[in-house]
């Protein structure tokens, strides 16, 4: 069987891939946290509503800065004689005012700004950030396409046309250079099913640099009418964005799943070389909605080992996104993983006519650190020994520090071979009132048929005490490693009150 070569590609934890055994370590889930000032854009204008979505955001590499397409209106329970009327797609009719599509900026992905566009005129002055929408045309972009070589096509967005219910379901190709201005691809519609009935709503399109080819993730179902009776998860790809696979169904809902849940989709974006995906679980008879965070290898095969919410709810049913958190666009910023998400304290439109001028839609942020979506946790670093009640006694209280390896958490790889002369960890520590000793990280190198390397043992192994998202590896000083390169190794870290989320040679 010929060696595992991970080169200098980064390593995560997410599943058994590279892990052979753990001792006294377990991975887990890391939730994203919500940023202090949510909503991050408030509906602070005349012609912002209740409800207020983010459409699509992006760093913008050219410009250097973070763009948000988001829209707003002002969505309310329609009442005749202070009842609310039955129909509707939703069940009860609803009224909806002034919908608009606009343009925010942040220099920091935070804190948000409203660009005077001077565009559109709202009350008589073009002073707003309103971005002119027609009828017809894509009201904001899919994705930016930095590959694109013609500065005409860098912004592309398929939009459909019909719906799922009916035959005939076509979906149309367009092209801008700002994400504003729209051109329709001349050979429009690129997909069309004829005489048979709408089979995709692809929410989610880009380009998939691991397999280097276009792809849209929808929900392939025909909405709930498909034969599960589920909202389930599709995919199809395109060399070109004209051409496009058959839509194949990647995930459904499984044994472990409760009845009433529904996949209602997938935002899935490439990272170091595996794909993780931000699955809506819809649960439909509680009326709510959180992202799962799901990891595969090849696209197509995901592993859902993560059952928690990746962005929980809020807590309290006046809070924006109490209802349902939607994740959208995740952006990587410095150390940081911004996930920027729709939230919504009125799924149905009967708590929206329960929570009268509280019913809310509003955009959110949520951040984890970079790599940390799963890491390895170790525990506090006890060895259990016989002790007499004397002693046990006498240590109440006093932090016991044990050096001895069994005091730690360990994980040992598989045989692998590897390129550069660092070895890179992302870690961090417990707080020292956590646990009875301070958070220590050491790294021991194996051969692969596991017997000690002279000179990379654990007593050669210098305790990483300080967490950080790049830190250097070292055996008595030494962090020179180069000797070992493209030689079958193992790994085993020893670590307590610390979390392990990549590490990488380069």
């Amino acid at each position: 069987m010929p060696m595992l070569n991970i080169g200098s590609t980064k390593q995560l934890f997410f599943d058994d891939y590279l892990i052979e055994s753990l001792v006294n370590a377990k991975q887990g889930l890391n939730p994203a946290v919500k940023v202090d000032n949510n909503p991050v854009i408030r509906a602070e204008r005349p012609w912002e509503g209740n409800f207020m979505r983010p459409n699509k955001v992006i760093f913008d590499p050219i410009d250097g800065i973070f763009k948000m397409w988001y829209s707003s209106a002002t969505i309310t329970v329609h009442l005749e004689n202070g009842k609310p009327v039955p129909g509707g797609a939703a069940g009860l009719l609803l009224d909806t005012h002034g919908s608009v599509m606009c343009l925010a900026t942040s220099k920091d992905g935070i804190h948000w700004e409203r660009p005077s566009l001077g565009l559109v005129q709202f009350d008589g002055s073009t002073d707003n950030n309103i971005l002119p929408t027609k009828e017809g045309l894509p009201p904001a972009p899919a994705f930016q396409d930095l590959r694109e070589k013609d500065p005409a096509k860098r912004y592309k967005a398929l939009m459909m046309i019909g719906d799922t219910q009916k035959r005939g379901m076509q979906y149309d190709l367009y092209y801008s250079p700002d994400g504003i201005n729209w051109t329709p691809y001349e050979g429009n519609p690129v997909i069309d099913t004829g005489q048979e009935l709408g089979r995709w709503a692809g929410r989610f399109q880009g380009w998939d640099p691991i397999r280097e080819t276009y792809y849209v993730t929808m929900e392939a179902s025909h909405h709930w009418r498909g034969p599960y009776g589920k909202r389930l998860i599709g995919k199809a790809e395109s060399p070109d964005m004209i051409h496009w696979s058959e839509p194949e169904i990647i995930l459904v809902p499984d044994k472990d799943d409760y009845p009433d849940t529904e996949f209602y989709s997938l935002p899935v974006f490439a990272y170091e070389g595996i794909y993780v995906g931000l699955l809506w679980i819809f649960r439909t008879t509680n009326v709510t909605h959180h992202p799962e965070v799901i990891f595969s290898r090849d696209g197509f095969h995901f592993q859902r080992n993560y059952r928690e919410p990746y962005i929980p709810r809020g807590g309290s049913r006046a809070d924006f996104d109490f209802s349902s958190v939607y994740a959208q666009d995740t952006i990587i910023h410095g150390d940081n993983i911004f996930t920027y998400y729709i939230g919504t304290n009125s799924r149905s439109p009967e708590i929206a006519f329960e929570l009268g001028d509280k019913s809310t839609e509003g955009i959110g942020l949520a951040v984890s650190r970079l790599d940390g979506f799963v890491s390895l946790d170790s525990g506090k670093g006890w060895v259990v020994k016989d002790r007499s009640e004397e002693e046990l006694r006498h240590i109440y209280g006093e932090r016991q520090i044990f050096e001895e390896p069994e005091s730690f958490g360990q994980m040992t790889t598989r045989p692998f071979g590897f390129s550069g002369s660092r070895l890179y960890l992302n870690t961090s520590m417990a707080p020292i009132a956590a646990g009875p000793s301070p958070g220590e990280v050491k790294v021991e190198i194996l051969r692969a048929n596991h017997k000690k390397l002279p000179g990379f043992s654990f007593n050669d192994a210098d305790s990483i005490t300080v967490g950080g998202t790049s830190q250097v590896v070292s055996w008595n000083g030494n962090s020179d490693v180069s000797a070992l390169a493209g030689k079958p190794i193992k790994l085993r870290f020893y670590f307590k009150n610390a979390k392990l989320y990549s590490f990488q040679f380069k």
